[in-house]
């Protein structure tokens, strides 16, 4: 009986000696969290990019607005004539209102495709610099790990691992 109470001693002893090394290692375990889509836009860069694409995005509206008020002209003028036009004018009528729309569908996709290309030009530079900025400040202040706040999974973090202000000022030169 006292073989066993030792042996059971001797089982727990080894058990937590070996746990102590872990349960101390998660301990200084160092995690940081970043909003990454905060980060870029608040940095100056990221200002100056948005300020660029909403330029070129109210340009394309712009170069688009005229065809879809002619489309919309011709829908009006449909509508009202429908009744007094004869059956082979009203349907001409109809082919060009739908080869207004689809040109219209046409330019509005074309210019959706350039504002996607150039947000990529814009943003491509930033998000490296992000990454970069991360990478710095996760080895100059010894993080194990820095996580993208808006990652699947997590729910919660203590405000005080957001670095997300730090990184915008490392952004911004500072």
């Amino acid at each position: 009986m006292r073989i066993l109470n030792f042996r059971t001693w001797v089982l727990l002893g080894t058990f937590l000696g070996l746990l102590a090394p872990v349960s101390d290692a998660a301990a200084e375990v160092k995690i940081g969290f970043v909003d990454q889509q905060r980060a870029v836009m608040s940095s100056t860069a990221g200002k100056e990019a948005e300020k660029t694409l909403t330029g070129l995005q109210k340009a394309k509206m712009d170069e688009v607005n005229p065809l879809r008020e002619e489309c919309k002209r011709m829908q009006e003028e449909l509508e009202a004539q429908k009744f007094v036009l004869s059956k082979e004018v009203l349907q001409e009528r109809g082919i060009e209102f739908q080869r207004c729309t689809r040109d219209l569908e046409r330019s509005v996709q074309a210019a959706q495709d350039e504002l996607s290309i150039q947000e990529r030009k814009y943003m491509a530079p930033l998000i490296k610099q992000l990454e970069e900025s991360v990478r710095s400040i996760g080895k100059k202040n010894k993080f194990d790990l820095i996580l993208d706040r808006s990652s699947p999974g997590v729910l919660y973090f203590p405000d005080a691992l957001d670095i997300t202000d730090l990184v915008i000022k490392q952004l911004n030169g500072g």
